[in-house]
């Protein structure tokens, strides 16, 4: 664990874990609002709303923020009743349906109170609890992480970096003494909420002031005024601005960022953390069930492995027929590629650790399980040793490997045989048992 991780911990979320120093958590934006500054808000769609958070999921998404009110200025507050009829068909859906946690932003105890009966598993407050007296007593009772951030209804300061982070301490201060866990705070410097752009600029500048707070830092930057502003261009324009003030936040200290745009901004982190962080390496896994749900078995598998690394490609699911052992169900294959800074030993450990607690019991070699997780490739590295062998001793005599492979790296070449994915599965010849699911 790196001296950043063992200061800031880590925070249980749902059914992640973020471990903070490891790398940069992306967290998806949602709006249900008819006003969003950004041009995205969705209204009362929810069918939207849920394919863009499934969309953001396979885009490298940790977690999503739903909003039901929007903060842009000169917008108009709404009624809490007004909030929960927006935000709650759509947070009930997505707690059903999407694999990663749900975040929901609002200072509005009664509205948070309602979203935590519904399943969410964060709070976002944006005004760190100083606006609603009750909203730090309803996050404690829940025993959920929130996100605080600073915010005020004016620009004045006496000492911008001083005056915010004072009021954070405070804010941080009213969580504590409500009883929420010192593990579950974060904090946002709340970039365009009562600050000028020079302001903005500045705490851009000076990021890695707020770790005298003790605790992880959220930058929510994307498509914002101050980027319009320095480069002239509308809400929609903004990706290459949102990606430039994220790179530096990496470099000065960020551990979230809060983005539209996730498929892009997912790989500014990746290659932020890279420089950053440590050598992020790319790899292959292999992931396949056979008990219970076996689609829904293998999405949490993926979530599980995003705890520790970016998932950047997933295949189709592959019906296969099993391999070994005869007497069992069907199984339901995939293969990802995603990058890590774990050595080869860690992963493996961290695929086995996953593999129980989803409940993978081996009575039978080859057997039935809900959930089995292989390394096939780490990089170019070939090694063996009495617990692990890379790449994976047998994908080249496996279709149920070399199909879903191919399907997302035909032309990756095994390191050991010389041998393209694609030119590795024409030598297999009969994949008769590996059918794509149908949908």
């Amino acid at each position: 664990m790196s001296e950043a991780t063992a200061k800031l911990g880590i925070t249980r979320c749902g059914n992640r874990e973020f471990r903070w120093g490891e790398r940069t958590y992306v967290m998806g934006i949602i709006n249900v609002t008819p006003d969003s500054f950004s041009g995205d808000g969705l209204g009362t769609d929810v069918e939207a709303a849920v394919a863009r958070a499934k969309k953001m999921a396979g885009e490298g998404a940790d977690i999503i923020d739903v909003g039901a009110e929007s903060t842009r200025p000169g917008s108009q507050p709404v009624t809490a009743e007004e909030e929960i009829r927006r935000l709650l068909p759509v947070v009930e859906r997505l707690v059903a349906e999407v694999s990663l946690p749900i975040s929901v932003d609002t200072y509005k105890a009664e509205v948070a109170r309602q979203a935590i009966a519904a399943g969410v598993h964060m709070i976002n407050d944006v005004w760190g609890l100083k606006e609603d007296p009750e909203m730090a007593e309803v996050v404690a009772a829940s025993g959920l992480p929130i996100i605080l951030m600073h915010n005020q209804s004016h620009t004045n300061y006496r000492n911008l970096m001083a005056d915010v982070i004072f009021s954070l301490y405070q804010s941080v201060a009213l969580a504590l003494s409500a009883g929420v866990d010192w593990e579950n705070i974060i904090v946002d410097p709340g970039i365009g909420f009562g600050k000028t752009m020079e302001h903005n600029l500045e705490i851009l500048r000076r990021l890695s002031e707020f770790k005298v707070l003790g605790r992880p830092i959220l930058l929510g930057t994307s498509r914002k005024s101050t980027i319009g502003r320095v480069l002239g261009l509308p809400p929609e324009e903004r990706v290459e601005g949102t990606a430039a003030t994220i790179a530096i936040g990496i470099a000065m200290g960020a551990d979230m960022v809060r983005v539209h745009d996730v498929n892009e901004m997912s790989r500014v982190c990746r290659m932020s953390d890279a420089i950053v962080r440590g050598e992020m390496v790319t790899v292959y896994l292999g992931l396949g069930s056979n008990v219970g749900d076996k689609e829904a078995n293998i999405a949490e598998a993926l979530a599980r492995l995003r705890e520790k690394m970016a998932i950047e490609q997933v295949s189709s699911l592959y019906e296969t027929e099993p391999v070994g052992y005869k007497n069992q169900p069907d199984f339901l294959n995939a293969v990802c590629r995603g990058s890590t800074n774990l050595e080869p030993e860690e992963l493996l450990a961290f695929a086995k650790q996953i593999e129980k607690a989803m409940g993978r019991a081996t009575t039978v070699r080859y057997g039935p399980r809900s959930i089995d997780i292989d390394i096939l490739f780490y990089g170019q590295i070939v090694m063996h040793t009495l617990d692990l062998t890379i790449p994976h001793a047998r994908l080249h005599e496996r279709a149920f490997v070399l199909v879903p492979l191919a399907e997302i790296a035909p032309e990756l070449r095994h390191p050991a045989l010389a041998k393209t994915v694609r030119e590795l599965l024409s030598s297999l010849g009969d994949t008769h048992g590996v059918r794509k699911k149908s949908d």
